[in-house]
């Protein structure tokens, strides 16, 4: 089978991997997307925050990702069933877009830009030599050359492993997160809430869309095989000792379909060697209480696309550059995985997870933030 050879290999076909195909497709590379799904992946965040809808509004996104949207400015928390504070997002607030749809938002723009994927097939080697990326080599015998080589193909990377990129994983094992989408109704329509108890449960409620809710639930792993094992009831009575201003949607988790979903940190040494780079879930993962990893990603993508093109297939300058520009971005992701880790660790404890509360980090991220930072707000 002939070998392809192409400006950029993209493994992994999330929001991360299509926002920056898109990017380089614009500018003239040729690139290649190999993904192993037969479409772009579902799983994700469907939230949006300032900093990431600053990013697409610099490339012309904005109102094609707001189009169906849901626009929210308010996230309520409580804890024991008293509501505690309020965050509250100035200039037009946060985005809730299901991932899925914005990914393929996305790809749809990538196909204009003459962008290639290849979907259903996985890495199956990759040839490194001299410190560099050589080759590609997949599942259905495929073979590829690329000038960079962007691992952006989650927490198991097989481009992160081929490089030999040391890597911290710290599961939370002290909650085990599901989800459900269920009908949306009318308390969640009105308000994002977040719910937590001091015996180390929490239950998320929001609008997907004009007529679905996502819910989240998290609780220790010893009633989550209670719960999930041997009954749903059990779930319902538990989350009616603290979840007080959502009891209208209690009748719709009964006959819900839950998926567990693993939730753990990740950082790793690095985010590039030679000619081949990390991406998104590859190069760091945080808790998803802090709603910032797509925000993230989004500007990690943004940096990546300006670097390969100026580099203009030097890869003396291509190195030089991702060392000046974008592994500095590990500093950033570190503060915000921080982050993550101490809302987890704290939100059994009212006063302790308020002290951990950071306005700053879960409004604007690391981008610069106006001269005043709203606060958390008292109910």
């Amino acid at each position: 089978m002939a070998t392809t050879s192409c400006d950029v290999a993209i493994v992994g076909a999330g929001l991360g991997g299509c926002f920056l195909a898109l990017l380089l497709g614009r500018r003239g590379q040729r690139v290649v997307v190999i993904e192993q799904g037969p479409s772009v992946p579902s799983a994700g965040a469907d939230f949006l925050k300032p900093p990431g809808q600053r990013v697409l509004a610099r490339h012309g996104l904005a109102d094609l990702v707001e189009r169906h949207g849901l626009r929210r400015d308010t996230i309520r928390y409580y804890h024991d069933g008293d509501p505690i504070r309020e965050c509250r997002f100035p200039d037009g607030g946060f985005l809730i877009r299901p991932y899925r749809e914005l990914v393929e938002l996305i790809y749809t723009s990538c196909a204009m830009e003459g962008v290639e994927f290849w979907f259903g097939t996985s890495i199956d080697d990759i040839a490194i030599g001299d410190g560099q990326v050589e080759e590609l080599t997949l599942s259905d015998g495929r073979t590829l050359k690329a000038g960079v080589v962007i691992g952006a193909d989650g927490t198991k990377s097989a481009v992160r492993r081929a490089l030999d990129i040391e890597q911290q994983t710290m599961p939370y094992e002290r909650l085990l997160m599901r989800v459900a989408t269920v009908p949306l109704t009318a308390s969640v329509a009105q308000l994002n809430r977040l719910y937590f108890s001091s015996e180390g449960w929490l239950a998320y409620l929001y609008p997907l869309n004009r007529d679905q809710a996502r819910v989240f639930v998290g609780l220790p792993p010893e009633d989550d095989k209670e719960i999930f094992q041997d009954g749903i009831p059990v779930l319902i009575d538990t989350l009616k000792r603290f979840v007080t201003d959502s009891s209208d949607a209690f009748n719709a988790l009964q006959p819900a379909t839950w998926q567990r979903i693993k939730v753990s940190s990740l950082r790793v040494a690095a985010y590039h060697k030679g000619n081949a780079a990390l991406l998104g879930s590859a190069a760091f993962a945080c808790h998803p209480m802090t709603g910032m990893g797509m925000s993230y990603t989004l500007h990690d993508a943004e940096i990546l696309a300006d670097v390969i093109c100026t580099a203009g297939g030097d890869q003396d300058l291509l190195d030089r550059l991702l060392y000046a520009r974008y592994e500095p971005r590990r500093h950033a992701h570190r503060e915000l995985i921080d982050y993550g880790d101490a809302l987890a660790a704290t939100f059994r404890d009212r006063a302790a997870y308020l002290g951990a509360f950071r306005p700053d980090l879960h409004v604007y991220g690391d981008a610069a933030a106006p001269e005043e930072v709203p606060a958390l707000q008292p109910i």
